[in-house]
């Protein structure tokens, strides 16, 4: 099998780069993704709360002429242009997306692979609602991590279930502003949440959490959100990537081991400076990406990708949230910052835009 472009992942940045694939004329498009469906990873923490399914069927979210192969690539010959996968299908590109995405990576942790749960993929946060659904109701959750993800964590449970909720961490919201902390701080304890800063946790055991200074605490499920690695793929297919394997990329998202190989979200790393791991970045990446592709394949010189970010938003339960504005480069802007039901309106929209590869409303985002 081959078509003109493929594309390896179906997370944001993947999804985004189909659309605009698809868009164009007289390109044939196909995506390999090991699952049928599209994970909304911003979600997950709602998923395993409860309060939302966070995945839909990617045939309802593929463009109908982008082809989809549901396979897992295992490795590329960019030499010969082809992918490897574990059906042992050979499929021939004539350029590739790289957007296989990340994973949780709670290694930094003793014990935590062998005890604590994570959100990462699907797969994983199946797990974690499993383990949390075996617990009774009045059960003890500590959320190690501070930053978004670990406090959308933490409200989510403390607002959905009678639990405990605990969560451990070195600097609450490192990523926002202090007037932004101190507004999440408050609406956690508003919620019930215990808060643990300027800690981390050492280690990870059977029912009980180590911090760094010697404490011990005893909780029933505990909920590592502190790290994600990218994909290994670029890596054991010997491309050239940075320290922790992610793919690397010129301005234009082209890869520094092959013309023909373009790359968007958390699998990549501009060799200039990196990008964070967020859909925000992944969605404009992707689009980027596809255009990147069709410059090429028409013999015109690529765009620089120009970041253009807006802002970090952080749900805080369902009626609660914080929106932290941010210059472009992802700087917060101190006295910027939107909350309460207000800013959960707006968190729910942005979440509803990421199927749309970013448009809302009127409004498409870009960062051509």
């Amino acid at each position: 099998m081959s078509a003109d472009v493929v594309i390896v992942g179906a997370g944001y940045a993947g999804i985004s780069a189909a659309k605009r694939l698809a868009a164009a004329d007289g390109v044939r498009v196909a995506m390999v993704n090991p699952s049928p469906y599209f994970v909304e990873r911003i979600r997950l923490h709602q998923y395993l709360a409860g309060t939302h399914p966070a995945r839909r069927p990617l045939r309802a979210v593929l463009p109908a002429r982008v082809e989809l192969i549901v396979d897992t690539v295992t490795a590329i010959d960019e030499r010969n242009h082809l992918l490897h996968t574990g059906s042992g299908r050979e499929l021939r590109y004539g350029h590739l997306v790289y957007s296989p995405g990340s994973h949780s990576d709670a290694h930094d942790i003793r014990g935590a692979a062998a005890h604590a749960v994570s959100l990462g993929t699907w797969a994983e946060a199946e797990h974690a609602r499993a383990r949390l659904r075996a617990l009774p109701p009045t059960a003890t959750v500590t959320v190690i991590g501070g930053g978004l993800t670990g406090i959308e964590v933490a409200a989510e449970l403390a607002e959905t279930r009678s639990a405990r909720v605990r969560l451990v961490t070195g600097e609450l919201g490192h990523s926002v502003s202090p007037a932004a902390r101190a507004l999440v701080r408050l609406a956690l304890t508003e919620l019930g949440v215990s808060v643990t800063e300027q800690v981390a946790v050492a280690e990870v055991g059977d029912r009980k959490v180590t911090l760094t200074d010697g404490t011990v605490l005893s909780t029933d499920l505990a909920v590592a959100t502190t790290a994600f690695a990218p994909s290994d793929l670029a890596r054991g297919s010997g491309m050239e990537v940075d320290g922790s394997g992610a793919l690397l990329v010129d301005q234009n998202l082209v890869s520094t081991s092959s013309p023909a190989i373009v790359g968007a979200g958390d699998g990549v790393a501009l060799a200039t400076a990196p990008l964070r791991m967020s859909c925000q970045a992944a969605i404009p990446a992707g689009i980027h990406a596809a255009e990147t592709v069709l410059r090429l394949r028409s013999g015109h010189t690529p765009k620089p990708l120009r970041r253009k970010y807006i802002g970090q938003a952080v749900s805080l339960g369902r009626k609660n949230a914080l929106v932290q504005f941010t210059d472009f480069t992802d700087r917060p802007l101190p006295h910027l910052v939107l909350t309460r039901g207000e800013a959960a309106l707006v968190k729910e929209q942005i979440s509803r835009a990421t199927i749309s590869a970013g448009q809302l409303g009127p409004v498409r985002y870009r960062w051509s």
